[in-house]
């Protein structure tokens, strides 16, 4: 099933249903006449999805004003897409990023595709570009693993805890990790975390040789470019003045636009 509509800025925006093994996750596609190269969005997370979703949609529109095609979606289990959070894993969502990079390749006519991974996404993002997918890679704020998406946002959740539950339900961050070591699943911002999850969070790493961008571009003699939020930033999202205050990205937009333009040679003269 797909659904077709204008953005406010007139371009067209398709949804869609993408099927996936035991569910379908929800897809976007920005298209464009005449597009000179494509973009995978690969996004954060469950909760952290909500505060970066403004930043996200704008950027992928951004791209396609300048005649970038735009591919972004929800992981299984999340957002709009079918599945049970509880019962994915980070394999299967390696496995919607993928899917998705070869579906994106296969549309005509071929053009240059970039990998642009979000947080937890630049983690899924540089593990599908490892496999041999796209011809560059982009990564915003990667953490070092997934575990430590996880623990920035189990911070926040807690504290929110402390400022809006009675004292007989708050919960310290120590205490839902006892939870989830000792294999029980937590609710966090309205996802159920399971025991199985953290533990795997441990050993779900940002491959090494991308932590540096230009250290990886020779490595895999392909563009990669790696960008970090602040000196101490974790996630797009951290720190916060105050809860679900969301970060605005745009000033990001045209340097980047510019380095896409430049790193596979665009028929483009500036950003849009």
């Amino acid at each position: 099933m797909q659904t077709q509509c204008p953005s406010k800025h007139g371009l067209p925006e398709r949804a869609r249903y993408f099927a996936v093994p035991g569910a379908h996750v929800y897809t976007v596609l920005h298209p464009v006449t005449d597009p000179v190269a494509r973009v995978l969005l690969v996004g954060a997370l469950a909760s952290e999805r909500h505060f970066s979703y403004h930043s996200w949609v704008r950027w992928a529109r951004y791209l396609a004003a300048g005649r970038i095609e735009v591919l972004r979606f929800d992981y299984r289990g999340t957002g709009e897409s079918t599945g049970i959070f509880e019962e994915m894993s980070f394999e299967d969502w390696s496995q919607d990023v993928h899917l998705l990079a070869e579906w994106i390749l296969g549309r005509s006519p071929r053009l240059p595709l970039l990998l642009h991974g979000l947080e937890l996404g630049a983690i899924l993002a540089g593990k599908c570009f490892q496999e041999g997918m796209g011809d560059a890679l982009l990564l915003w704020s990667p953490p070092v693993n997934a575990n430590q998406v996880l623990r920035s946002t189990l911070l926040r959740w807690s504290g929110l805890e402390q400022l809006y539950e009675s004292p007989e339900n708050r919960k310290s961050v120590s205490a839902y990790i006892r939870e989830l070591e000792q294999g029980s699943s937590i609710e966090v911002q309205g996802y159920r975390w399971s025991g199985r999850l953290w533990r795997d969070s441990f050993h779900f790493d940002l491959p090494a040789d991308m932590a540096d961008g230009s250290l990886a571009g020779e490595a895999y003699k392909k563009p990669v470019k790696c960008v970090r939020f602040g000196k101490d930033a974790v996630c797009l999202t951290m720190p916060y003045l105050r809860y679900g205050e969301v970060k605005d990205l745009s000033s990001l937009y045209s340097d980047t636009f510019n380095w896409v333009a430049g790193t596979f040679a665009l028929p483009i003269e500036r950003a849009p």
